[in-house]
């Protein structure tokens, strides 16, 4: 069992020139925003209004690039080597693959020619940094898109110990960036507990309302904006 953990994701929205424009598979954004149930139109109201739209990645260009940093000497666990967790990382990620067609993630040996930078802190109990919603969390998540709203880059931080020194087993490092991937795709929080969404992470799998969630959010064209019902 992991322990329940408190997450909560950054968003931050950076200007930079604009890019070309996106058909979102043919999709009316009308049919997104009013034809979900209650729970996934809430849920993609939270994740348009916590960016101003629909940020998310094209994934017309190929694979999501995720570069994982070494686990630092502050971190070693012998019983658990960089490559277990290297790839528990890769499994959150995972999680989320053909949840939308086309949607995938390759690993990346570079940082610099990475998507998505993934980290590790001591903790994450100090106090937020500008722009930054919360603090004694688990992971946070921070999301660059162009000023069109696609998706350009991110950074998700994973903490090793738990405020109180507890060090964080690979089953609660797996399910804390299943949650900060989430973040990563444009999703914000989801109000169900048993969501892996949710503010605090109890679940170990994706539920059909997180995948109906992402599917909607990747319906609307990129930087389009309703008021789901």
């Amino acid at each position: 069992m992991f322990l329940v953990t408190s997450l909560l994701a950054v968003a931050t929205l950076l200007p930079s020139p604009p890019s070309r424009v996106d058909t979102a598979l043919g999709t009316k954004p009308a049919d997104v925003c009013g034809g979900t149930s209650a729970t996934v139109a809430a849920d993609l109201r939270a994740a348009l209004q916590a960016h101003g739209g629909a940020v998310r990645w094209d994934l017309a260009r190929g694979a999501v690039r995720v570069w994982v940093q070494r686990r630092p000497d502050f971190a070693t666990d012998v019983s658990i080597t960089a490559a277990e967790w290297r790839r528990a990382v890769s499994a959150a990620a995972d999680a989320w693959r053909d949840v939308v067609p086309g949607l995938s993630f390759a690993g990346a040996s570079d940082s610099a020619r990475a998507d998505v930078v993934v980290t590790w802190e001591r903790d994450l109990s100090s106090a937020p940094a500008v722009g930054e919603l919360s603090f004694r969390t688990a992971g946070r998540t921070t999301l660059v898109p162009r000023d069109d709203g696609r998706a350009v880059a991110a950074h998700v931080r994973l903490a090793v110990f738990a405020t109180g020194g507890a060090r964080y087993g690979i089953g609660d490092v797996r399910a804390v960036a299943r949650h900060e991937f989430g973040h990563v795709l444009g999703l914000a929080d989801h109000a169900a507990p048993s969501s892996v969404m949710a503010p605090l992470v109890r679940a170990d799998r994706l539920t059909e309302d997180d995948r109906a969630t992402l599917r909607a959010l990747y319906a609307l064209p990129i930087g389009a904006r309703c008021t789901a019902p």
